[in-house]
């Protein structure tokens, strides 16, 4: 039943949509046709300006390793959600189950996709996203994506150990266009997007879009396995023993893969004269019914799992110019949502209904300056922001019960700043800054289902981060970048606020915080030279990077003397808190090379080239019981391709990714769980777009080419083979 309703609902939105592509003529009016922003080659070899330095600057005018990920090479990644285009574009690490489900991981971090405490920082036009998960930011209104490898905590505090992931959306002036798109693929796939933007009558201008995509049917494991017979590892290993189960599941049909999302955004613009303007912006992302067909190899348990999700984003940006000011105020709010259900088996006699939700949400208010002293810029402000997390568990419909985690929050005040010096006609530019915050967590009162009491509580604790960086332009296009970051990761609020007694037979057991609980916290050095020649087409840049992170957060158990009670006079069996006593060591290096043969006939043609990888040296977590690698990353992340693009008719790109072995650990037995080591593979992508009459595209993507049977977790193997064909209208 599901299935239909969402086939039904997909077939009335593929032809609504449609029929908007051929009544935007009419609407819009006898207007020049104006080519889509993204069917021109833009690389970054051009100069491409980026704002996750909270101040616009040419990329390669910034000492720090800062990818960017087009227009162009979103049009041309088959990608259903922002995951797949990091992954594919810019050689992160992620987790990514089917259901909607993913989380992104930037040298040598774990990739995380829940909790507010996450080790990559996730930015939407510079303010934070508000989603823990990234699977619910929507693709279909974004102009570019910036992701800022290494620390970035003294711009922008806690969460960015890692780097930056900031989404930039579109925002058109001047003549209005509107875009169009319906496309159909593998597995009873339909997607459709309409977008329009431009200036409306006197100092208005406006952004509008809508996006809509079916899994109708559920979707086959590849069956290829190409390169895995290529690269020769087709093995696990579990516990020490090796198996031949990473292919398991090639070409069967995995059940209950189907799911249906909804997205839209509008902005609004208004010009105040002509140095400042007000902009409100707000999205909604919402998905219903989706089904995860739970890991492949559970035991003893139905893994399958039924979810609503949403995410609710808004802000209110006042920006300008001011002498030798630029000025920026900017509120905002975001709310994420997943509603979990008790049961997803159809054939279960229980009632269905919500029986978990875990609504999250983010308010915050950025206030910020930068301004020019000739060549040099000072950026400083103040951030103010909270983050609260609710747990809500239900035994039956409308009726609560013991949640499994208590509700907290976690608020932060901070000053920052960042200054930009440029010497010797811009052929050295340094960087020096740092942020000092006050963060406060609380912890309220619950009942849990495992039976703790917890009580309600707060504290509070400061925290200053510097950074610093320094860019030598060496002549000839090559320049030298060296920088130093600190960063840190706030602790859990019942880390450090939390207090619980469970009561047992003979006594109880007591969670308690650690008020003097440091933050997580990193030390990261980089060294790297770029060359970037245009005349000659060639861009590339090497980096060498080396973090330490400090004070990890571990769980101590402590058994208390005979005798200890408490105010109650229970007797106190054991006392379970945290202490920073771990450590972790991570080591790498980076690099990306492009050329564009296009260059040897006067850009007259673009045929490029290009790799972009992370090699993992070393990323250990060390403690006083042992020292592990760090989980989910990968010994060598490796993106590469291809693409040809004759600037007027025709564009093909083919690109490749490749993942060297990792470490997790596999839940699946829960009697029994243990540490596995993945193997290695391979997958290769195909896109390719004619264009028509100057407004029309049609454009076929090719998603694992070689039908690989890949995975990301274990269990969870992804699609194979996937075609899409999509056609698109520019006005």
């Amino acid at each position: 039943m599901t299935g239909n309703r969402i086939q039904q609902r997909s077939r009335h939105a593929t032809i609504y949509l449609a029929g908007l592509a051929l009544a935007l003529p009419a609407t819009l009016g006898a207007q020049a046709p104006t080519p889509a922003p993204d069917t021109v080659p833009q690389y970054r070899i051009e100069g491409v300006n980026v704002t996750v330095t909270r101040t616009a600057a040419r990329a390669e005018d910034v000492p720090r390793r800062i990818d960017v990920i087009t227009a162009t090479d979103l049009n041309r990644t088959p990608a259903d959600e922002l995951a797949d285009v990091l992954k594919k574009q810019a050689a992160v690490d992620v987790i990514q189950y089917p259901g909607l489900l993913s989380g992104v991981g930037i040298r040598g971090f774990r990739p995380q996709f829940s909790g507010i405490n996450q080790r990559t920082l996730v930015l939407v036009d510079g303010r934070p996203a508000g989603a823990s998960n990234l699977a619910l930011l929507s693709l279909h209104n974004v102009e570019r994506i910036e992701v800022l490898k290494g620390p970035a905590s003294a711009l922008y505090g806690s969460n960015a150990m890692g780097g930056v992931v900031n989404i930039i959306t579109r925002r058109s002036e001047g003549r209005l266009g509107a875009t169009a798109s319906v496309g159909y693929g593998s597995w009873s796939t339909r997607e459709a997007s309409a977008t329009a933007g431009g200036t409306l009558a006197g100092a208005f201008d406006f952004d509008l879009g809508v996006s809509l995509f079916d899994r109708g049917g559920d979707y086959r494991v590849g069956n290829g396995n190409v390169f895995r017979s290529w690269i020769g590892d087709g093995t696990l290993t579990r516990q020490g023993a090796t198996s031949d189960d990473a292919p398991a599941g090639s070409g069967e049909v995995r059940p209950f893969t189907q799911y249906g999302t909804r997205s839209g955004n509008l902005r609004l613009g208004y010009r105040l004269g002509e140095a400042w303007r007000v902009d409100a912006r707000a999205e909604r992302f919402q998905a219903d019914r989706v089904q995860n067909p739970g890991d492949l190899f559970a035991v003893g348990y139905d893994p399958r799992t039924l979810k609503d999700v949403e995410r609710t984003a808004a802000d209110v940006t006042l920006s300008g110019a001011l002498a030798r000011h630029n000025p920026l105020l900017r509120i905002y709010t975001s709310r994420e949502g997943s509603d979990h259900y008790n049961t997803a088996s159809p054939a279960s006699s229980l009632p269905q209904f919500i029986s978990f939700r875990s609504p999250t949400r983010w308010r915050g208010v950025q206030l910020q300056d930068a301004v020019r002293f000739g060549a040099h810029t000072l950026t400083a402000g103040v951030d103010a922001s909270s983050a609260q997390a609710r747990s809500e568990a239900y035994s039956e419909p409308g009726t609560r019960s013991a949640a499994f985690s208590p509700d907290s929050e976690i608020e932060s005040r901070a000053l920052f700043g960042e200054g930009r010096f440029s010497l010797l006609t811009d052929r050295l530019v340094g960087t020096l800054g740092g942020r000092f915050e006050r963060i406060g967590f609380r912890v309220e009162d619950a009942t849990l289902a495992d039976g703790r009491q917890v009580t309600a509580n707060t504290e509070t604790f400061a925290v200053f981060t510097p950074s610093a960086g320094l860019q030598a332009r060496l002549g000839g296009g090559l320049r030298m970048n060296a920088t130093r970051g600190h960063a840190f990761v706030t602790p859990d609020a019942f880390q450090v606020a939390g207090y619980s007694e469970a009561q047992r037979a003979n006594g109880v057991v007591i969670g308690r915080g650690n008020p003097g609980l440091d933050p997580e916290n990193s030390v990261t050095h980089d060294l790297g030279l770029a060359l970037v020649r245009r005349d000659i087409g060639l861009d590339a840049e090497v980096t060498y990077f080396r973090t330490d992170v400090r004070d990890r957060i571990a769980t101590r158990r402590t058994i208390p003397t005979a005798g200890e009670r408490t105010t109650a006079g229970d007797s106190i069996l054991s006392i379970t808190s945290y202490q920073n006593v771990d450590e972790a060591e991570i080591r790498g290096l980076e690099w990306r090379l492009g050329y564009d043969l296009g260059a040897l006939r006067d850009h007259r043609f673009a045929l490029r080239l290009f790799t972009n990888a992370t090699h993992i040296l070393r990323a250990e977590e060390i403690s006083a019981a042992a020292t592990s690698r760090i989980r989910n990353v990968a010994e060598l992340t490796l993106n590469y391709g291809v693409e040809f693009d004759d600037l007027r008719r025709f564009s093909t790109r083919v690109g490749g990714r490749y993942v060297g072995e990792r470490t997790d650990m596999d839940f699946s037995d829960f009697s029994n769980p243990a540490d596995v080591t993945y193997p290695r593979f391979m997958v290769l992508d195909l896109a390719t777009e004619v264009r028509f009459a100057d407004r029309y595209r049609i454009g076929l993507l090719v998603d694992n080419l070689t039908d690989e049977n890949y995975f990301e977790v274990r269990g969870f193997p992804l699609p194979g083979r996937t075609l899409r064909l999509r056609f698109t209208a520019n006005y």
